[in-house]
């Protein structure tokens, strides 16, 4: 029945927005000018589905589909006053959208074909807007480029980080306070949406908060436009947080792991006299003999290079188990290690965020992109073809065979030349660059990830990189811009002349 009322809810609204009802909303309006957006996107989606059918999965993905298998019933045990109380360390939100497709459908396709669908509107849409002049080639730039039509059926909760972001960025200067009371309401829903994707599909994404509080207040300059973003954004990270409350789900913390794992490299390699007075340091959370373990494994592992999954092959290291330890007590500890250690944690903490950024011993790691993720694709209908084998080796390629992907450090650098480039041809000040929000939004989202390192892996970095290489299209388009206005200005006073 719900679905039923979506649909038609659905249905009404899109009749309206064709009918003289709306003719003044602005969402309408903007609607009816892209819908050749929307066509592109369409297709765009639907060729990147049918070749990669049924998408690309992970090992975390088969953990968030065996949940939305279980929310009906979880659902109707809260409904019947009977909860059935469930532990899940991964993020829950994705599982929402996957319960809500597959129980419509039968299938896991579904979700993939609307996250691809949103994923290139949204970005196309944000591409006109941050390049107008040059928005077919920058559009072109991005369907036709692996780095990113390929990662639009990727089930990895970095895209919906993605597309949440990139809603945010689209919004930011609307005009609240002069629009109607349908357009005020769509762009609170919007922001809600997009709140909810964001932190909701990636916790780390909390990181983002204060770039995004700081521009509302910055481009609303009204009251009531700030009202309206700011209830929009606690209400999404509220509903993040009491939902699962309300189905009885703990969500239990998965960046505790990565407190663990640094820990557990500080210890590895300190000095030979100085190891053995905290090889039992983490043994009281999680039981005798833990914390050598752990440090025997890091060691042959290599300091930095070691997958962090790994570790949770460990007795009594799964990450469900550190993550019922508790973030609090584990920070305590981690914490606590710094106090008495403060030498050997810097150091250790220093070489994660070199490593993270790419500018140690190796780049990044392009692991979880694999054909078919622990051989379980033919649970969900998996399209063994030619073109799909295509299709996943040209983003393998596409990341690992040029030298920026894996190294973020490049990217940041080369996105704040090509903005500084366009600040010094355009002649505009910083603020009224729209780039620089990119670059500070990509800054802040990946910083939680030099915190809080879980593994040195390209999708970790791939929303930071998103906005990163959106910034260099926009600065590069602008700056061409400017060079052919001032081409053209010095022909004229030429001819003249």
């Amino acid at each position: 029945m719900f679905i039923i009322f979506c649909e038609c809810i659905f249905l009404f609204v899109l009749a309206l927005c064709f009918s003289g009802v709306l003719a003044g909303s602005v969402f309408v309006h903007a609607f009816r000018e892209n819908s050749s957006t929307c066509i592109v996107a369409l297709f765009a989606a639907a060729f990147c589905l049918l070749v990669s059918y049924p998408g690309n999965l992970y090992s975390d993905s088969y953990g968030r589909i065996g949940l939305a298998q279980r929310l009906k019933t979880i659902v109707g045990g809260v409904l019947e006053g009977k909860p059935l109380p469930v532990s899940f360390w991964l993020t829950v939100t994705p599982s929402y959208f996957l319960a809500f497709f597959y129980y419509l459908t039968g299938n896991i396709a579904a979700f993939t074909f609307v996250q691809a669908f949103a994923f290139f509107y949204v970005t196309l849409l944000l591409l006109q807007k941050l390049c107008p002049r040059y928005r077919f080639f920058a559009c072109l730039l991005v369907i036709c480029n692996p780095l990113f039509f390929c990662v639009s059926i990727y089930h990895e909760t970095g895209i919906g980080a993605v597309i949440g972001m990139e809603i945010f960025l689209l919004l930011l200067d609307a005009d609240v306070p002069r629009m109607g009371l349908f357009d005020r309401i769509v762009v609170f829903f919007l922001l809600f949406f997009a709140s909810f994707v964001t932190f909701g599909f990636r916790a780390n994404a909390l990181t983002v908060l204060p770039p995004l509080v700081a521009f509302f207040v910055l481009y609303q300059k009204e009251l009531l436009g700030r009202i309206l973003y700011l209830a929009a954004l606690c209400g999404g990270i509220l509903a993040v947080v009491l939902i699962p409350r309300a189905l009885h789900i703990d969500t239990m913390s998965s960046v505790s792991a990565g407190f663990v794992w640094e820990m557990g490299t500080s210890i590895a390699y300190m000095s030979p006299d100085k190891q053995p007075e905290y090889l039992d340091y983490l043994d009281d959370l999680f039981g005798e003999g833990y914390t050598r373990r752990l440090s025997a494994y890091i060691g042959p592992m290599g300091k930095f290079n070691a997958n962090i999954c790994s570790m949770f092959e460990l007795e009594g290291g799964a990450g469900e188990d550190i993550s019922r330890v508790g973030l609090r007590k584990i920070f305590a500890k981690y914490v606590g290690l710094y106090a008495k250690a403060p030498s050997d944690s810097l150091r250790t903490k220093g070489f994660f965020v070199a490593q993270v950024l790419g500018i140690g011993r190796w780049p990044l790691h392009l692991w979880e992109w694999d054909y078919d993720r622990w051989g379980r694709g033919a649970e969900f209908g998996l399209s063994d073809s030619f073109q799909r084998h295509i299709f996943m080796n040209l983003y393998e390629i596409a990341v690992t065979k040029t030298f920026f992907p894996l190294r973020p450090y490049a990217v940041l650098l080369l996105a704040v030349l090509a903005v500084c480039l366009r600040l010094r041809l355009c002649h505009v000040q910083l603020r009224d660059c729209p780039e620089w929000r990119l670059i500070v939004l990509a800054v802040f989202y990946y910083a939680a990830f030099a915190i809080d390192t879980q593994s040195m892996e390209f999708r970790y970095f791939y929303p930071a990189f998103f906005l990163l290489a959106m910034s260099v299209i926009s600065s590069v388009a602008a700056a061409a811009d400017a060079a052919t206005a001032c081409a053209a200005r010095a022909l004229s006073a030429r001819s003249r002349g």
